[in-house]
């Protein structure tokens, strides 16, 4: 290979590799200008609740143009699904470190079941979500909920097979209790929101709700007495 063919090799490399930089330093960048947003849109939702706060509102507490911010958001609930997701992943994981230390199973599987359902209500009170606004919300909710769904129930089943073997409980199949525990869960909560949005409340109790998992563990650990 001749002198001159080494360099032409040699700066087209350092052209892809300042190319390859410049690229990722965009990238940086761009997720920077994401977290501020979100963190922004999470203390105006707060403040304002989601119905009413505007990307004008989120815009000038971020200090953008709106023109800006319709670069990395077109919508305001994009913002608080986003968020509100990833930040359920945190607390599921923290929930899920703190249930293993529990030594019960039922204990282990109450606990689970109604911190989660508690988080989830609490996110929607701080951040007044409204009941026509949750309408709106749920079909892309569910849609981005999945993955998080499936972790969980391999979570519960995990947590009942060490039941099993430790013979603390006898069970056929864990994995379809666990399936069913969470699904039942999640339709408790999803039905009395209905009802809401039906009736055209302006709140939603999950009291009622609270109270049907607290019996559904109950049924399936210790039966129909």
């Amino acid at each position: 290979m001749c002198l001159t063919s080494f360099s032409n090799i040699l700066t087209k490399c350092l052209k892809n590799e300042k190319l390859l930089f410049n690229f990722s330093q965009a990238m940086n960048k761009r997720e920077q200008v994401k977290s501020r947003i979100e963190q922004a849109a999470m203390e105006c939702f707060e403040r304002y609740g989601l119905d009413k706060t505007t990307l004008e509102d989120i815009a000038k507490a971020v200090g953008l143009n709106k023109t800006s911010l319709y670069y990395y958001y077109k919508k305001k609930e994009d913002i608080f699904i986003e968020v509100a997701l990833r930040e359920g992943e945190k607390y599921i994981q923290t929930l899920q470190e703190a249930t293993a230390e529990k030594t019960e199973i039922e204990e282990c599987v109450a606990f689970y079941l109604e911190s989660r359902f508690n988080y989830y209500t609490q996110v929607l009170n701080m951040n007044r979500v409204s009941v026509e606004t949750l309408h709106k919300l749920l079909p892309r909710f569910f849609e981005l909920y999945d993955a998080l769904m499936h972790r969980e129930k391999e979570f519960l089943t995990a947590l009942l097979e060490k039941a099993i073997q430790e013979k603390k409980i006898k069970m056929k199949d864990p994995k379809e209790v666990a399936s069913v525990l969470i699904n039942f869960t999640d339709a408790l909560k999803h039905n009395v929101e209905q009802q809401a949005i039906l009736k055209r409340e302006t709140n939603i109790d999950y009291t009622q709700s609270l109270k049907d998992i607290k019996t559904l563990v109950t049924l399936i650990f210790e039966g129909i007495k």
